[in-house]
């Protein structure tokens, strides 16, 4: 049995979760799901990033103190969460007093290495708000590309991280006005005397081979020592005045502790400490995987394994990393009308719905992903309601008929079971690996192999000339055997649509299925009577969603 931690990043407490915050959560939902039927212990940990100039400016526009905001919204998450069928073991906030805890033990290590220093800095500020600007406040032309309309701190293009000052033609989001350039103090660490062992952990990690190779690019060049400080106004934490005056901690060192403090008050809510130091201690052989989007490498895979050195803690096991959310082609944003939240998705179609396309289109890789809803509604009412569902709807009412929906005792075709049984060694392996989208495919091969197979036995053909089961007793062992197949694929689908095969399970009349289950066929049990368990998405509900 592995022991394994899994995080993603932390959504941020100014809105609901969209589908870029669901897509990431999907993507580990379904290896924890998978690993938890391999009868792993898995801990699924989450937190709200509460606090930055973004939380700060959008409680001032609700004329709301932030702690409430962020308190309103993190209940909002949570629940958002386990609207998709997400059930995290502890959901945390950035904002609480261990997070603080483990800023404070930060920044004394980072004195102690003598890596920590002052200095004065020019950076923007916006006259008319009287502020300075964050990085994503920040928008320009990138000094590397020259592509347009790009933030402060990284290009969306060409995924170069650089100073916010080096920005061509840099315009306030916040004012639509030129920023002016004025000195402030920071507080920086040195990150280049973690460079060699950069290369050696991050070679050590499980990693997408695109991602390694960015990675490597970034560290072919010195490192950027980094601002860890910002000035007022801001919510967050205060750096002790020792260090620096009237300064506060950058969002992502809170972020980035925010798997620590989430995973340490996890263990104090189930008086376990040891398991803390189980999976933190720098000798754990225990696993840790962060799922995180590409446009983040750069803070997980340089700035993290960096912080985990400095406190002395392990390193990660793996990085899963996958690319930007696209609506029909286009990047998704508030203002190209084309932003999708959770609440928006669910009043017109359902949480499995999105898992299953999602699951079609991730993989191991850092390439975009784009959802098409015309592309999603088609896939779902094929593959789910007319390849999967019709297997259970098809069969059942012989067993309902004829057996009093009690299977045989026997399978009529031992090859047929074993074949889908024997296909399990192909899906685990890419489980493992995260690539859903080729589970997608494997399944719809056996599903097509299997209606093909119901189609050829013809079981509404009995004792006719041509009749491959001839009589009634073929009929309840082929039945059985069907329904048999329909319950591997049901294991096979388990991590990828719950809600679904929750009613499958109460249709197969059994309470678990575990990866262990595909090779115990259902012999001499009942069954429930068959009851629709899913619906065909209507497509004129495409217009209404955006």
């Amino acid at each position: 049995m592995k022991h394994i931690l899994v995080t993603c990043a932390l959504p941020y407490a100014n809105g609901s979760i969209h589908l870029g915050h669901i897509l990431e959560h999907i993507q580990a939902d379904i290896w924890v799901k998978f690993n938890k039927m391999l009868g792993n212990k898995v801990y699924f940990i989450c937190a709200d990033d509460s606090h930055g100039t973004a939380v700060y400016l959008k409680a001032k526009s609700l004329q709301i103190n932030p702690k409430n905001m962020i308190k309103n919204i993190l209940v909002e998450h949570i629940n958002q969460f386990i609207n998709f069928n997400i059930f995290h073991n502890y959901y945390s906030t950035t904002h609480s007093k261990y997070n603080y805890i483990f800023l404070k033990k930060f920044i004394n290590r980072c004195q102690k290495k003598n890596i920590l220093y002052t200095k004065s800095v020019l950076q923007f500020y916006d006259n008319t708000k009287k502020i300075f600007l964050p990085d994503r406040y920040i928008e320009g032309t990138c000094p590397i590309c020259n592509s347009i309309n790009q933030y402060g701190d990284s290009c969306f293009i060409c995924g170069s991280i650089y100073n916010s000052i080096d920005l061509i033609n840099p315009i306030s989001r916040l004012s639509s006005t030129i920023p002016n350039l004025m000195y402030s103090d920071h507080l920086f660490i040195n990150l280049n005397i973690f460079k060699n062992n950069l290369i050696y952990w991050i070679n050590e990690y499980n990693l997408n081979k695109n991602v390694l190779n960015q990675l490597l690019i970034w560290l072919k060049n010195d490192l950027i020592d980094w601002n860890i400080s910002r000035d007022f106004p801001y919510f967050g934490f205060k750096i002790p005045s020792k260090y620096i005056y009237n300064k506060y901690f950058y969002v992502w060192c809170d972020a980035l502790l925010g798997y620590i403090s989430t995973f340490y008050k996890y263990c104090k809510y189930k008086k376990s400490i040891n398991l803390f130091s189980n999976f933190w201690d720098i000798n754990s052989n225990y696993e840790l995987y962060h799922f995180i989007g590409k446009d983040i490498l750069y803070f997980h895979g340089i700035l993290w394994p960096i912080i985990l050195n400095i406190l002395n803690y392990r390193q990660p096991t793996g990085l899963v990393v996958h690319g930007h959310i696209m609506i029909n082609g286009i990047k998704m944003s508030k203002s190209l009308n084309n932003y999708i939240n959770t609440n928006n998705w669910l009043q017109y179609f359902d949480a499995d719905s999105l898992r299953y396309y999602l699951a079609s289109l991730l993989n191991n890789s850092i390439k975009d992903i784009n959802i098409s809803l015309n592309d999603l509604v088609n896939k779902i009412n094929s593959d789910i309601v007319n390849k999967f569902i019709n297997i259970a709807s098809r069969i059942s009412g012989f067993l309902y008929k004829y057996f009093n929906n009690i299977l045989s005792k026997l399978l009529w075709d031992d090859n047929i079971y074993n074949y889908f049984v024997n296909k399990s060694i192909i899906i685990y392996n890419l489980y493992l690996k995260f690539n859903y989208n080729k589970i997608i495919i494997e399944i719809n091969l056996l599903l097509d192999i299997i209606n093909k197979y119901i189609n050829d036995h013809s079981p509404w053909i009995l004792n006719t000339i041509g009749s491959k089961l001839k009589n009634i007793n073929n009929l309840h062992m082929f039945c059985t055997t069907i329904i048999n197949i329909f319950k591997v694929l049901s294991i096979y689908l388990n991590p990828i649509i719950p809600n679904i095969i929750s009613k499958v399970k109460i249709f197969l009349n059994i309470k678990k299925l575990s990866w262990n289950d595909l090779y115990k066929p259902l012999l001499n049990h009942k069954i429930k009577k068959y009851i629709n368990i899913y619906n065909r998405l209507n497509i004129l509900n495409i217009n209404k969603i955006l």
